[in-house]
């Protein structure tokens, strides 16, 4: 009797990779805010370091998949994918070595950066949704719900970046949000409410769900209010720190339903 491909591998390995996919989505969207951060504030080197910590990140976790054994490499989805990140890095070392070279980066390539991490997020979404269809994974709602906000908050910072630092408005016709960043706030608003009715007993996962919530609200007004007061800086740092916390409430509710089975 045949045996299904995702048939030998173990339940944890699979979650494993799947939550390597998603995080693969996070470093695309991270990777270009941190890019317009980087240019948007005069070549600041941290943003730099952040960038190659992101496509490191990045890299590294593709290898993982593509490493013989694991099945997420037979995906016919994945050679798309690595496709897209060839295409996303090339342009991202462009772009990089433009702005350090000549002290601004050409507005066309720019915004072919921004569609290509488009396609990347896209890409990335079809070979998660594809190897947890046929791995039978059952995914916790709750983690669902964190991945799914995590994603939207890495747009939203790394949209807010693309117009709030750029001088050239060379992002403007690009935008990173299904129906833009307001749409994708009250999205985020209502999972977060959905959220904070999840059952656990454990104090630090309700403090980090706390926290999301506060820093969502300090930062939400900027966000809404975009074109008044820029503070790219803030938004940025918080929203990595949301999505930090989403991670781990995510992960929390993934070992759980993982110790149910």
């Amino acid at each position: 009797m045949l045996l299904l491909p995702f048939a030998t591998t173990s339940y944890a390995d699979d979650a494993d990779s799947l939550k390597r996919l998603h995080e693969m989505r996070l470093l695309t969207f991270g990777v270009l805010g941190d890019y317009y951060m980087f240019s948007g504030l005069e070549g600041d080197t941290r943003y730099n370091r952040e960038v190659e910590s992101g496509v490191k990140r990045f890299e590294n976790h593709l290898a993982a998949l593509t490493t013989d054994g694991n099945p997420a490499a037979k995906m016919a989805s994945l050679t798309k994918v690595i496709s897209s990140w060839q295409a996303f890095r090339q342009l991202l070392d462009t772009n990089r070595a433009d702005f350090l070279v000549r002290g601004y980066a050409d507005a066309r390539l720019v915004s072919d950066l921004s569609k290509t991490a488009l396609d990347l997020g896209d890409q990335l979404g079809l070979a998660y949704e594809e190897f947890k269809s046929t791995s039978k994974l059952a995914i916790s709602e709750w983690t669902q719900y964190c991945r799914e906000m995590s994603l939207i908050i890495q747009k939203i910072t790394a949209e807010y970046a693309a117009h709030s630092t750029s001088s050239l408005g060379q992002v403007a016709r690009v935008e990173l949000t299904k129906d833009g960043m307001d749409a994708q706030a009250e999205r985020f608003n209502t999972l977060l409410q959905k959220l904070q009715s999840a059952p656990s007993q454990e104090k630090r996962i309700f403090k980090m769900l706390d926290q999301v919530g506060v820093k969502w609200e300090f930062i939400a007004k900027s966000i809404k209010n975009y074109n008044e007061n820029a503070v790219p800086f803030i938004v940025s740092t918080y929203g990595d720190r949301i999505a930090q916390n989403l991670d781990t409430i995510g992960d929390h509710y993934s070992s759980v339903a993982t110790a149910a089975k």
